[in-house]
Parts: structure tokens; C-alpha cells; sequence
């Protein structure tokens, strides 16, 4: 019984330190994206001569920032699972000794 309580309470753990993964590298996918995106318009902006370079950077300036804005929390976050995961291994091997 205690055991059936155990197995349940570690699915849980797994399905939120999965679901925490997926949201960040749902962030992380959208930030790459618009990433891209300012490059993309920058760059055929600036070849068809729509924009000056100072437009040019700007939008480049843009893109990193969004990049970082996407880039960190993932890395937070599968840092915080990754801890978390470890100390839920920790016990339960010290449970089963």
C-alpha cells in the first residue's frame, strides 16, 4: 500500500518536471522564432534598401534581446528540475536502504 503511494507520488513529480520542461521549451521555440523573424526582416529589409543600417541594428539589438528573454528561463528552469529530480532520486535511494 505504501508503496502504491510512493509510485504515485513520483508519477506526479515526473509528469510536473515534464510539463514544466515543455512549457520553457515552448517559450524558448517562440523566442528563436521571432529571433529569425527580426533577422529575416532586417536582413532583406536592408538588401532591398527599405532600411538604413541604424534600423538594422535596431532590429538585431531586438532579436539577441529576445533571444536572452527566451534563452533564460529555460535554462532556470531545467536547472531548478534537474536539482529537484536529483534530490528525488537522493531519497528514494536512501528509502529503499
Amino acid at each position: 500500500m505504501a508503496e502504491n503511494k510512493v509510485n504515485l507520488i513520483i508519477g506526479v513529480e515526473l509528469e510536473k518536471s515534464k510539463l514544466n520542461r515543455e512549457k520553457s521549451t515552448f517559450v524558448l521555440d517562440k523566442a528563436l522564432q521571432l529571433y529569425f523573424v527580426f533577422l529575416f526582416i532586417g536582413v532583406i529589409g536592408f538588401v532591398k534598401g527599405y532600411i538604413d543600417t541604424g534600423t538594422l541594428n535596431l532590429l538585431i539589438i531586438m532579436g539577441l534581446c529576445v533571444l536572452i528573454v527566451g534563452i533564460v528561463p529555460y535554462v532556470i528552469t531545467i536547472h531548478n528540475e534537474d536539482v529537484r529530480l536529483n534530490k528525488l532520486s537522493e531519497q528514494l535511494i536512501r528509502s529503499k536502504r
